[in-house]
């Protein structure tokens, strides 16, 4: 999810694109900091939110400046586009700017930042400003390669539990509308075919979800609407998988 650059082992750009999505992720990182502090005091930061998906908006468009360019057939470009884990995120974080808060959604983008940032840390900030120091290059590495499926699924979590969560728990206290569930449903939707943690987290949810509501373990006091209903949403998210699956990251 960063653009591609050379590695400058003498000295730092910072007249180039990288830099600016850098500068991007840290911000968004510095600003949701602002934002979970504020919250913790009852006073949460309309700015700070704001800020941190304005950021995130920011570091997503350069990374689809630089991964897509425009053909003489505009089919596959818009395909290639559209099908970019980046361009859900950047759409999500559009939507998200313009509407109603959701203080959760920040931390799955704060958790890729936290990546991103160490990142280019460790490629393009220590080589120049610690050269003699490769030992925290190694650090950083090491740090990043054990946690990272452990981060990835932790942002699973909180995009399929956390924010979905708070968007339905808003709907029923008619303080989200059902538009919202239906974008973000479809956020997560994408998410499934294309990530094999977000696909993980909803299997193992649907297991538990189908013990409780479809027969013949289902509850007893369960409506049959109430299955009915939940066996179609599920067979509308699941249900194509089948022939995405191959194209999953």
């Amino acid at each position: 999810m960063s653009p591609s650059s050379a590695k400058s082992g003498v000295k730092l750009d910072i007249m180039n694109l990288h830099f600016v999505w850098f500068v991007g992720h840290a911000t968004l990182l510095f600003s949701t900091a602002i934002y979970l502090f504020s919250f913790l005091l009852f006073h949460p930061s309309w700015i700070a939110y704001r800020f941190s998906l304005l950021s995130a908006i920011v570091s997503y468009s350069i990374v689809l400046f630089n991964s897509h360019k425009p053909t003489h057939s505009g089919d596959p470009f818009f395909k290639s586009l559209l099908l970019d884990e980046n361009t859900q995120y950047w759409g999500l974080a559009v939507y998200l700017l313009f509407t109603r808060r959701v203080s959760i959604s920040l931390l799955p983008f704060a958790l890729y930042s936290v990546f991103h940032v160490l990142q280019y840390a460790r490629t393009n900030l220590l080589p120049v400003l610690a050269p003699h120091k490769p030992e925290l290059q190694d650090q950083i590495k090491t740090l990043t390669t054990t946690h990272y499926s452990q981060a990835m699924h932790l942002i699973a979590q909180l995009e399929v539990f956390g924010v979905m969560g708070r968007l339905i728990l808003g709907l029923l206290t008619f303080r989200v509308s059902l538009f919202a569930v239906i974008f973000y449903g479809h956020f997560l939707r994408m998410r499934y075919f294309m990530s094999t943690y977000t696909r993980s987290v909803i299997q193992e949810a649907a297991v538990q979800v189908d013990k409780q509501l479809v027969p013949p373990t289902a509850h007893p006091k369960v409506p049959p609407q109430v299955t009915k209903a939940y066996l179609t949403a599920k067979n509308m998210v699941i249900k194509p998988s089948s022939t995405s699956a191959a194209n999953s990251k």
